[in-house]
Order: structure tokens, then C-alpha cells, then sequence
């Protein structure tokens, strides 16, 4: 049975309330009569001498923990027969539990700073080679002056807990099977947390995922008010695999932020008080114009100029004068204006115009020579359709994205370039060192302009980390493919909308398929050195975007990815079982060889018409 309000332990800590209790033991809300203060005190049935020595040890840990969103460690004592006690800093303030009780699921702008707020102190555990292993909305309180406080460690020292009743959604599986754990587990925990207060809803357990019992829906799918970044954040921070997850708690934090461009969710505007409009700014003030005055001498010189024409034009008229016959009165009084103003249009300034300014070109960035010596051509940043609406069901629905900037290498990874990252002990041979029809392929000077092939997924993402680059998002291949920046116009293969077998290296009269295009006759009957269709290039510049070897790129495959992608930069799923791949081989007929065609791979295989490129972020 619980402690009763009014029951003192160790003759100093007076029991206010019950606060929570599971399967470990109980906390309680307490007035230290000593200090004069409000504190929790935490009850941990088992009084064992060995767990007495484990629970003083992680006393003596969270004693020398400071950090102004953690509870400050005050006390530890044990009474025989009873228990052992933890007593910290009680914070005042609300729960995220309670206010999701109280509202259902919370707008993500406030969702997004209460995580990014608890990230802080999660980050300093880890630093100190700690885990936190109990991150639940009930273990986040935001205080009166709406500061935010991670509350309720897991205490690992005493042994591995999983999250056990109605919190056991928040636990990794590594957790709740009690193995070996790490800062990604708590990520996971930060993960199921968002994904509750975006939905209202406890994600399914990851026993059960792991186990193929249940699938976890999207927050989308749960909330369709929910933004697809915010829902593809917390299903990759969810991953059953840790390595897929964020890989520490501040990546989490950073992709909360709400992308570049991406339109803030509409808010209701306030319930009880109306917002006053604001004070009409004053209108602003011209500065007062002063007309140009003559100076005294240009005057005289007028008058007398003037003087001068009207004696002029009397001698002129008294010498020639004729009885007026039919010059009228109103052409006398025109020619004498047009004399006056020819006279004073001799003497005034003439201006002259200034020329209209010329905005000059942005000039297009240099391509970048990697450390390989390959070239890397400049993407420009905008907005793209990605998919097809007329294609296959994978490339459905097409969609309006935003990519920023990068730069994508201009060619395939060729044999050479990979060996160097080989020679560096950086990168794993290819599993095979011919290919289909050369019998000596890889390591053969020859073909060291060939694309390498025999990679899998993984050996591909090594060596663009290793030169410094990364592999592309689908989203950033399909622009570099298919995208005209000029006439921003999207093309059906990289040189246009009609399929022309002379600019590429696919399945033609060469090809053992059944389906081999025999009307054309590329030269190779394998793979072909890279760049050598100049007129196959897409807009943008790129050598072989289709033909030639397939190439891995960075998403997890999902049919219906397009369905749920974010507007802005979509990365794909956070997880999945196969590795998508783009752009055709030699292998392929001219139906899969599109821009928009998407096909996968598991990530750990390697064929041999299978390769990449890589792609980097803007320096």
C-alpha cells in the first residue's frame, strides 16, 4: 500500500500526495521539513543489499549532474524492511501527459519547442556518458515561466528497464528486450513522444513491430492535420533499427525545424481576447520641394537677348514691309513665338539622358574537381514536380517539392575513382572484379573509366563520405535527370520527351533479352565509359542519367512514398527493407529507362549493372 499525505520518511519528509506508481515503485510529491521546500521522493521497493549498493552508486552519479533542465539531486537513505529513497527538486508546473489529457493531440509549433527545449538537457546526460531511458510526456513538465524540465531518470545503473503498462510504446526495442542500449534509445523514446502528442495516440510497442504482429501507422495517417516533415521525423527517430535512427539527440532536434519555405500550419485565432489592430503608422512625411529659381544675371542676358530679336524682327518688317495681303494676325504672333523660342532654346542647357542600368547574370557556381579528379556540376535550388502522374503507381502522385541547391557529380563513379578510395582503406573492393561480359573489369587500366559496378548500398554511401559528399535523394537525382532550368519544363528522359536509343547504352540489338530494342545499336554489349553520349546529357549537364548502370541513391524504398513526402527537401522513409535505385542499365528496355522510373534493391547486394554517382551539399 502507498504512502498516506501526512506519513514522514526518515524522520523529515512529510508524504503531500501520490504522484505515480508502476512496477518499480512509487513517487510522491513531499515537504521537506528541514529544508522548508517541496521535493519528490521516490520509492524503490527492493531492499537488497546488492540493489542498496547499485542505487548509492547512482546517488553518487546524479549527485554531480548540474544542468538548469534537470532536477537537482538532494538525498538517498534506506529503510530496512521497506525500501531504498531518491528525493530531488520537485518542479512545479505541468506535465505533457496532463495537457494532452486535458487538449488531445497539441499544435506542432508548441510540440516543436517543448522537444527542442528537452533535447538540451538529454544532450548534457549523454555527454556525461549517461542515458536517460524513461522520456515519456509524463517525464516533461513545462514550469509556470514555461521553461521545460526532463524529470524521472531510468536509472540504468540499477540494470536495464523497459518501459513496462501503458508507457511500454515509448520503448526501443533494444530496451524493452533489456540489451544493450544507447543515446539512440532515448532518441526513440523522443520519437514515440512526438508521435503521441501529435496524434493523441501511444505508438504501437516495438516488440510487436519488430516481431510483424503490428505496423506502425504514420502520425499522418493517425492526424491528417499532422506536416509531413513532422511525421517523417518521428517515424525515423522510431526506427526498429538504431542505426537508422537520428544518430544523436541534437540531428533530432535540428529536424524539427521547420524547413526552409514550408508554409506554417494555419493558427485559430484567440478564444477570449481580440487583438487589437494596430495603430495606423502616420502618413510619411515629402520632403518639400523648392523651384529652381533663375539667377539675376541669366535674367538680364534673357531680357536682352530678347530685346535684341524684337529689334530685329521691327527693322526686318519696316525694311520689307508690304501692304499685308492674306498673312493674318494669328501667323504674325506664330512666327514672332517660334523666333523667341528658337532664341532661348539656342542659349538653355541640353540634357542629357542617362543610360538605363543592366542587371547583370547571376553567374551559374564552377563545377567542383573532387579528390578523385572527377567533376561535380552545380543543381540550382527551386521548385521541381517530382513523379508522374502518368507513370507507374509508385510514381504516383506527382507533387510540387523544394530542393535547395547542391552539386552532383557529372558522371558515374568509374573504376578508377573507386579504387583510390580502396587503396585509402576506406572502401571495400567490389564483390566481383569482372563484369558480365569483360572477364577482367575492376583493377584493369582499361576499364578504368567504366562505371564501377558490384557495390552494394552500403560500400556506395562509404565512398561518398569518404570523398566528402553523400549519395543523392531521389528528389535531387529525378532534377538532375529530367529538370530544364532555362524553359523550367520537365523532360521524359534527360535530352526530351521521345525515347532516342542513339543517346544512351540500354537493352538494344546487343542484349540477350527478349526484349531487346533491335532498331538500335549502342556499340556496347556491357557497360560503356562514362560520358560517352554526349548528346544523352539532361539539361543540366549530366552524362548517362539513364542507360548505362543503374545507381543506388540515398532513400528507403516505399511504394507509396510520394503519398506522404514532405514539400520540402523529402528525404524518403525514415526505414524500410530495400534501397531505391534510378535510372536503368544497359539491361533495360527503353519502357524502364523514364526519369520519373523508380526500382529498389536490398542495400547489402551488388550486380552487376549497378552503380552511382554521388552528390554534396552547397560549400
Amino acid at each position: 500500500m502507498p504512502l498516506l499525505p501526512g506519513e514522514r520518511l526518515n524522520q523529515r519528509y512529510r508524504i503531500v500526495s501520490l504522484l505515480a506508481q508502476g512496477g518499480y515503485g512509487t513517487v510522491y510529491r513531499a515537504w521537506d521539513t528541514v529544508a522548508r521546500q517541496d521535493v519528490v521522493v521516490k520509492e524503490y521497493l527492493d531492499s537488497a543489499v546488492e540493489t542498496q549498493k547499485l542505487l548509492r552508486q547512482e546517488a553518487r552519479q546524479l549527485s554531480q549532474l548540474h544542468h538548469p533542465q534537470l532536477p537537482t539531486f538532494l538525498d538517498h537513505f534506506a529503510i530496512e524492511g521497506s525500501g531504498q529513497y531518491l528525493v530531488s527538486q520537485f518542479i512545479d508546473g505541468v506535465d505533457l501527459q496532463s495537457l494532452l489529457a486535458q487538449y488531445g493531440s497539441l499544435p506542432s509549433d508548441l510540440i516543436i519547442g517543448w522537444l527542442q527545449g528537452v533535447c538540451r538537457p538529454l544532450a548534457y546526460l549523454h555527454q556525461q556518458g549517461r542515458y536517460h531511458l524513461n522520456i515519456k510526456p509524463a517525464n516533461i513538465r513545462i514550469t509556470p515561466g514555461g521553461d521545460v524540465f526532463l524529470v524521472d531518470t531510468g536509472l540504468p545503473g540499477l540494470g536495464i528497464r523497459p518501459f513496462i503498462g501503458d508507457s511500454s510504446g515509448y520503448g526501443a526495442p533494444e530496451q524493452q528486450a533489456q540489451g544493450e542500449v544507447g543515446a539512440t534509445s532515448d532518441i526513440y523514446s523522443l520519437g514515440a513522444t512526438l508521435y503521441t502528442l501529435l496524434t493523441g495516440q501511444v505508438p504501437a510497442k516495438s516488440l510487436s513491430r519488430e516481431s510483424g504482429l503490428v505496423d506502425l501507422k504514420p502520425p499522418r495517417e493517425v492526424n491528417p492535420n499532422v506536416e509531413p516533415y513532422l511525421s517523417l521525423v518521428a517515424m525515423r527517430a522510431m526506427s526498429l533499427r538504431s542505426d537508422a535512427r537520428y544518430e544523436t539527440v541534437a540531428d533530432f532536434a535540428v529536424a524539427l525545424q521547420r524547413p526552409s519555405g514550408y508554409r506554417e500550419p494555419e493558427q485559430a485565432g484567440g478564444r477570449r481576447t481580440a487583438v487589437s489592430p494596430p495603430n495606423p503608422a502616420p502618413p510619411p512625411r515629402l520632403p518639400v520641394s523648392r523651384r529652381r529659381q533663375m539667377e539675376r544675371r541669366t535674367i538680364v542676358a534673357l531680357s536682352v537677348i530678347l530685346a535684341l530679336v524684337l529689334g530685329l524682327i521691327g527693322v526686318f518688317g519696316y525694311v520689307n514691309f508690304e501692304p499685308p495681303d492674306e498673312i493674318s494676325e494669328v501667323e504674325a504672333t506664330a512666327t514672332i513665338q517660334s523666333a523667341v523660342i528658337a532664341a532661348l532654346t539656342a542659349i538653355a542647357p541640353t540634357s542629357t539622358p542617362l543610360p538605363i542600368p543592366t542587371t547583370p547574370p547571376t553567374p551559374t557556381p564552377r563545377p567542383l574537381i573532387t579528390s578523385t579528379g572527377s567533376q561535380m556540376l552545380y543543381i540550382p535550388g527551386g521548385i521541381f514536380r517530382l513523379g508522374n502522374d502518368e507513370g507507374e503507381n509508385d510514381e504516383k502522385p506527382s507533387l510540387w517539392v523544394r530542393l535547395d541547391a547542391y552539386y552532383m557529380d557529372e558522371t558515374e563513379v568509374t573504376n578508377a575513382a573507386y579504387a583510390q578510395c580502396v587503396e585509402a582503406e576506406a572502401c571495400d573492393p567490389p564483390d566481383s572484379s569482372r563484369s558480365a561480359y569483360y572477364d577482367t573489369y575492376y583493377g584493369d587500366p582499361d576499364y578504368g573509366n567504366y562505371p564501377v559496378v558490384f557495390v552494394s548500398w552500403y560500400d556506395a554511401a562509404t565512398f561518398c563520405e569518404w570523398r566528402g559528399g553523400r549519395l543523392p535523394s531521389e528528389a535531387e537525382w529525378e532534377k538532375a535527370a529530367s529538370f530544364d532550368a532555362e524553359q523550367t519544363i520537365k523532360l521524359r528522359y534527360p535530352w526530351g520527351d521521345e525515347f532516342d536509343g542513339e543517346r544512351l547504352n540500354f537493352c538494344d540489338v546487343n542484349c540477350d533479352r527478349e526484349n531487346a530494342n533491335g532498331r538500335f545499336n549502342d556499340g556496347f554489349r556491357d557497360t560503356a565509359p562514362v560520358g560517352s553520349y554526349a548528346n544523352g546529357r539532361s539539361p543540366l549537364g549530366l552524362y548517362d542519367m539513364t542507360g548505362n548502370v543503374m545507381e543506388w541513391v540515398a532513400d528507403w524504398y516505399n511504394s507509396r512514398a510520394y503519398q506522404n513526402a514532405s514539400d520540402t527537401n523529402p528525404l524518403g522513409p525514415p526505414e524500410g527493407q530495400y534501397k531505391s535505385i534510378r535510372g536503368g542499365s544497359w539491361l533495360s528496355a527503353a519502357d524502364e529507362l523514364t526519369t520519373t522510373t523508380r526500382s529498389s534493391f536490398d542495400p547489402t547486394v551488388s550486380r552487376t549493372n549497378l552503380g552511382f554517382r554521388c552528390a554534396a551539399a552547397v560549400p
